[in-house]
């Protein structure tokens, strides 16, 4: 199975909220990676698309006064919801990233990660609802790494076309470090081999390291 590059990524999403949440929780960006982003966050209003369970919706959220986390699953959503409740600042939206309800140059800043989405859509989408002046910030996979080499079908080319098609629509490229962490070996088995499809004996660590791409666009203000 090619899809998801053979893990049970799009099941795991669907209809696993809970356990989405712990592997989505574990991803801890490093402080590198942290205070460039708050150097590029733009504005009052964020627009965090594949939000999932909200984990970095929710962390993001106090650099901003109003947060759109949309995402296609209603169950991540829903779980979303219950977990942040009291967070009043997050509006939640079902839709696809290819079609987002919101008006045209809405949004200060626009931040996207692990989503599975029509990219080229997606992208002329992003543009159309951010501001002038605003900024996209993307962050994907870079390469094999301690993390991506656990997956049954890693597709390297697949990583570079999608690269490419960010660089073309006008992004510019940094290369950053994020780790997936759990809180014991235990944890780190029993999730991932759920969610990568993988035997718990390919599981050997707690903690791996995850090379990450973060690309961002900042939309020229009119003239």
């Amino acid at each position: 199975m090619k899809k998801a590059f053979g893990t049970n990524f799009y099941s795991v999403y669907k209809d696993k909220a809970k356990l989405y949440d712990i592997f989505s929780s574990a991803e801890i960006f490093s402080s590198h990676l942290t205070t460039r982003l708050k150097q590029l966050f733009k504005g009052k209003i964020l627009l965090d698309i594949a939000c999932g369970s909200c984990h970095k919706t929710n962390l993001f959220s106090k650099y901003f006064e109003t947060v759109y986390a949309l995402d296609i699953s209603s169950s991540l959503l829903e779980f979303a919801r219950g977990k942040y409740k009291k967070n009043k600042k997050i509006h939640f939206i079902l839709s696809s990233a290819a079609t987002i309800p919101l008006l045209n140059n809405s949004i200060d800043t626009i931040f996207v990660s692990w989503g599975a989405f029509p990219l080229a859509k997606t992208i002329k989408e992003m543009k159309r609802v951010v501001k002038p002046g605003g900024v996209i910030l993307r962050i994907g996979a870079s390469g094999m790494d301690e993390f991506t080499t656990l997956f049954p079908n890693f597709d390297l080319k697949k990583i570079k076309r999608i690269q490419r098609q960010f660089e073309m629509a006008g992004f510019i490229k940094e290369e950053h470090i994020v780790q997936i962490k759990f809180d014991n070996l235990g944890i780190a088995k029993d999730v991932l081999s759920k969610i990568l499809r993988i035997s718990k004996k390919k599981i050997t660590s707690n903690t791996l390291k995850h090379k990450v791409v973060l690309y961002y666009y900042k939309k020229k203000k009119n003239i």
